[in-house]
């Protein structure tokens, strides 16, 4: 009874303070309220009431629940700061061999989700290690999301205009699927998502060849309204040498759909799409003007993964 009065003073004391001052809770502030006895009720309204500087990654939440902190108080300090990282397969089995119950750890896979492996032998040692199936279930149903495989093609139509005269590294640009990305027979990215184009170089090579150079990537590609981060092959184009004949630049860039890597000497060069030429007039699409390039809205791009991409 004493305590449980007690409890009730400190937290309106608490309550009246708060206005002055409130000292962002930390997880030792929380454990010594947890191992002086008080409340969860209390403890609750303090985590609720101060700014939080929980952390709420796996091993502080472990140290916590070790130190006696409730899952009940721990599953408010994940809703005040949630865990910095997504959860894994070691992760959830940690959390298991720490003792946290099934609703727990559901609970933080639902407001997290994360990324599991689920191979076979993964699943067997997660069951050896106390992860129920339930858990398990949940992150096979995790772990077999969509993915994009490496060396996936994607098209994409360029909405804003690319200039080397005044577009800068770094810059963004919006574009949209050109195509479906299908994966067997299910269109996993539906013609005109909106998808994000980087500049990640513009520089000249000097006065030797007075050439401009663009270097452009694909960086995203929206899904289901979620941006994913695409990891693609560079498309580069060059422009041509003051010095150069109407005839060489024509061979340079050839015909539509030429590969422009080869422009900078092959490697991980992308295709540019229909349209291609060297602004020889009507029709065309890259135009090339000594130390020029411009990419014109309209122009379609095709890049390539590198690497698998998980989807939502």
């Amino acid at each position: 009874m004493f305590k449980r009065q007690l409890s009730t003073i400190v937290g309106a004391l608490l309550a009246c303070t708060a206005a002055w001052a409130q000292a962002p809770m930390t997880n030792a502030d929380l454990i010594k309220l947890a191992n002086a006895g008080l409340s969860e009720d209390f403890i609750l309204n303090s985590v609720n009431q101060q700014g939080s500087q929980l952390s709420t990654g796996v091993t502080g939440l472990i140290e916590m629940k070790n130190a006696g902190v409730s899952e009940r108080v721990l599953r408010e300090a994940v809703k005040k700061s949630p865990p910095p990282e997504p959860l894994n397969s070691d992760s959830v089995m940690r959390l298991a061999r720490a003792g946290f119950s099934d609703d727990f750890v559901e609970d933080l896979m639902r407001q997290q989700p994360g990324r599991y492996s689920t191979d076979a032998s993964t699943v067997v040692e997660l069951k050896r290690a106390g992860v129920s199936e339930r858990i398990l279930s949940m992150m096979m149903k995790e772990g077999g999301g969509r993915e994009l495989p490496s060396g996936t093609e994607i098209h994409v139509r360029l909405i804003d205009s690319i200039d080397s005269e005044k577009d800068r590294e770094g810059q963004d640009f919006h574009a949209s699927l050109e195509e479906p990305v299908t994966l067997g027979n299910d269109v996993v990215i539906p013609k005109g998502a909106d998808a994000r184009v980087r500049l990640v170089a513009d520089k000249s090579s000097g006065k030797l060849t007075g050439r401009a150079e663009l270097t452009l990537r694909l960086d995203e590609v929206t899904v289901d309204y979620k941006p994913v981060t695409i990891n693609s092959t560079a498309v580069n184009e060059y422009s041509h040498s003051q010095g150069a004949s109407t005839a060489k630049k024509a061979a340079a860039v050839g015909a539509v759909g030429a590969i422009i890597g080869a422009l900078a000497g092959g490697g991980k060069g992308a295709a540019i799409g229909a349209g291609a030429g060297a602004g020889l007039g009507a029709g065309s699409g890259v135009f090339m003007k000594g130390q020029r390039v411009r990419v014109p809205s309209e122009t379609v791009l095709t890049f390539t993964t590198e690497g698998s991409v998980r989807l939502p």
